[in-house]
């Protein structure tokens, strides 16, 4: 419980300074709104010099969305080549900032809508990243609160950007709009500092094969040492799940839409990605936030300032419920009861608008149940959509599809920003449909219900490696809801992560006596130890620390160069990939010439080989009880430890040869034993070797 905690809290400090991303987008989005109905701006900015016309206001609120769209697209080069802390300080303390230089630098609309843009493209870069970086960086129990913070944000950035207007918009130059624009630039300041602090996601060195900066990275974040079992555990299966998926073949973008290489149900994935963020921004709370005090303007309220701040007020607080309901009720749920929640809010203020002729009536109405449709979109939609969509996607492509997600979020929100004047408004050219404009939302909402329902899996108190498996053997969406996490052997499973017919286990012939066994010459096994060679390095040229994370079958039935070309696609994968690094510890140390025994081949169900062992060694150990069969003290442990004790699945565990002692795999024979450690459901076996 007390693990939990402290990696709660740590996930929670990350996820909240990476979120001011999304602060950076929610404030630029509450201040176009107040800047367009500023008497300077709009006295100042229109080639008229009178106001805005429809066409120059849509330029003006869509072209940062356009920018995100474009900043999404190229996120993807940043973010899986330079990695996701880099990629967000770089987009928000220079891109973003250019951006910010030019707006504040402008007097007419070209140059403000060329500075949005260049904003938009650090909004858009961001949004495909900080999500998919509080994803990676928590825990699975707290994963979709920390990632639905970065909704917060944009809440506080739009109630924040408001209140700043607020003070300015009366000012009879260009301060009214040049200082809330510059204020961005400390909260660009904020992201930057507070990003120096904080770990780099261990996916992305995992990616790297960089498996030390991994497990520096995941200590810092769960807040354990780097010898604790379960975080070496966490650290195994990310690592198994990625070379899963790479065994298949590296991938491209075009794969997002393609299932195979360990991805089920892909098109499925990217459809729902895409389809919730779709979803989203037809939902018309941007209609709210983009053109509010225009609209509250044009039902007859007086103090249209005032009641677009309360919707940003609603907006922050309501959000509070989705981020402890999101890893409460799941994904699922939230996004379905919320889409009918916002639906029959729309529907109630189209209705209105049509049916009563009492300007205030309506007025108060629409302003109540644009509020409550603000209480069900904040608790649910806003965040839930971000926390899904970076939770369904594989390791190989995930930062591929969380961009095309969210570059589709934006395409959305620019389409919507732009036309909406011209559906609003009344003059010319345009539709001038008022109130009619919410039977447009309540219609995308209602369909967004049909949506979740049948198409959305539910990924709560999955980890990100668990989602592949659980989309391969869901057979749909409403099943997914009593999918449990479980443990995967990934050696044990083919691209759609359904079961390889395994070879018969196999132990060593009953004509095989065990002196003739110990009896090898030392030819043989120098032979042997040379044809395994990928599997282990030799102590004499092992550094203390160096760890290896093999593939526990190599160790249960080492192959050789020609048996490997025999292979077939799946097995020649399962015994290929293993992966050295630096700064592991405390696993199996082995190297010894004082058996000279040969290796037989031992069962690939672990039992089995644990009940040959039994066999084959009772004897020989009960007989040789002595230093070189037992540890002298882990340097994780403060007592004596008998051979073969580790951890298995994170539980302590003893093999159970003979009374105080185990055995290893027959492929190394032992002379001394540091510790063992065994993830048997991964079929990886952790190394670290020295020399006695």
């Amino acid at each position: 419980m007390l693990r939990q905690k402290s990696s709660s809290n740590s996930a929670l400090m990350v996820g909240l300074v990476a979120a001011v991303g999304g602060f950076l987008y929610g404030y630029d989005t509450g201040l176009i709104n107040d800047l367009l109905e500023m008497k300077y701006v709009y006295t100042t900015f229109p080639a008229n010099k009178e106001s805005f016309t429809t066409h120059e206001r849509a330029l003006i609120t869509a072209i940062l969305s356009l920018g995100t769209f474009c900043g999404a697209l190229i996120a993807p080069l940043m973010s899986d080549n330079y990695g996701r802390k880099f990629s967000i300080i770089v987009s928000s303390g220079i891109i973003f900032n250019v951006g910010n230089v030019l707006q504040i630098a402008s007097t007419e609309v070209a140059l403000l809508c060329v500075g949005r843009y260049v904003s938009g493209l650090a909004v858009g870069i961001l949004s495909a990243i900080v999500p998919l970086y509080q994803a990676e960086a928590s825990p699975k129990w707290v994963r979709g609160s920390v990632v639905f913070t970065y909704q917060w944000a944009i809440t506080w950035g739009l109630l924040i950007a408001s209140a700043i207007c607020q003070g300015t918009r009366r000012m009879p130059n260009s301060g009214s709009y040049r200082i809330p624009i510059g204020v961005q630039f400390l909260w660009t300041l904020i992201l930057v500092t507070g990003m120096l602090f904080l770990p780099e996601s261990p996916r992305y060195y995992v990616q790297k094969d960089n498996l030390t900066k991994a497990l520096t990275s995941l200590s810092k974040l769960r807040r354990l040492p780097q010898d604790d079992e379960d975080l070496i555990e966490e650290l195994v299966e990310i690592k198994a799940n990625y070379d899963y998926e790479i065994s298949f073949g590296r991938t491209s973008i075009f794969d997002c839409f393609r299932a195979g290489g360990g991805r089920h149900k892909q098109k499925l994935r990217m459809a729902t990605g895409m389809g919730v963020q779709f979803f989203q921004q037809c939902s018309g709370v941007n209609f709210i936030f983009y053109y509010g005090v225009n609209f509250f303007a044009s039902t007859g309220i007086q103090n249209f300032y005032i009641m677009s701040f309360a919707t940003y007020l609603v907006n922050m607080i309501f959000t509070i419920p989705g981020i402890i309901l999101v890893d409460t009720i799941g994904r699922r749920k939230l996004l379905f009861w919320g889409g009918i929640g916002m639906s029959v809010s729309n529907f109630i203020i189209a209705i209105c608008g049509v049916s009563i002729a009492d300007k205030e009536i309506n007025a108060i109405l629409s302003v109540s149940f644009s509020c409550l449709f603000i209480v069900f979109f904040a608790s649910s939609w806003g965040g839930g959509t971000w926390a899904l969509c970076s939770d369904i996607f594989s390791i190989s492509i995930r930062q591929k599809a969380v961009a095309l997600t969210a570059a589709t979020n934006w395409l959305v929100n620019f389409i919507f920003a732009y036309i909406t004047p011209y559906l609003i408004d009344t003059g010319n050219h345009t539709a001038a449909i008022g109130n009619k404009i919410f039977f447009i939302w309540g219609g995308c909402n209602a369909l967004s219900v049909i949506f979740i329902y049948t198409c959305v899996y539910e990924t709560k108190g999955l980890k990100l490696e668990e989602v592949d498996f659980m989309y391969a053997h869901c057979t749909s969406a409403l099943s997914s809801e009593k999918f449990i996490s479980t443990k995967i052997d990934y050696a044990k499973l083919d691209e759609n992560y359904n079961p390889i017919a395994q070879t018969p286990p196999s132990t060593t012939s009953n004509n095989t006596t065990m002196s003739d066994e110990l009896n090898t010459n030392e030819k043989d096994h120098h032979q042997y130890q040379q044809q395994n060679q990928p599997l282990y390095n030799r102590a004499s040229s092992q550094a203390n620390d160096e760890l290896m994370i093999i593939p526990y079958q190599n160790m249960l039935s080492p192959v050789s160069t020609e048996e490997n070309e025999e292979m077939d696609a799946h097995q020649r994968r399962r015994t290929s990939s293993s992966v050295a690094s630096k700064q592991f510890s405390n696993s199996i140390m082995s190297n010894s010439t004082q058996s000279g025994r040969q290796p037989s081949q031992a069962s690939n169900d672990y039992q089995s080989y644990l009940e040959s062992l039994k066999r084959e060694y009772s004897l020989h150990l009960q007989n040789s009880r002595s230093n070189q069969y037992l540890v002298e003290s882990s340097p994780s442990s403060s007592r004596p430890r008998p051979l073969g004790t580790g951890t298995m699945g994170g539980r302590r565990t003893s093999a159970g040869i003979g009374s105080g002692s185990s055995a290893t795999a027959p492929s190394i024979p032992m002379v001394g034993i540091d510790d063992f450690n065994i993830d048997r459901e991964y079929s990886y076996l952790l190394l670290q070797l020295q020399p006695l």
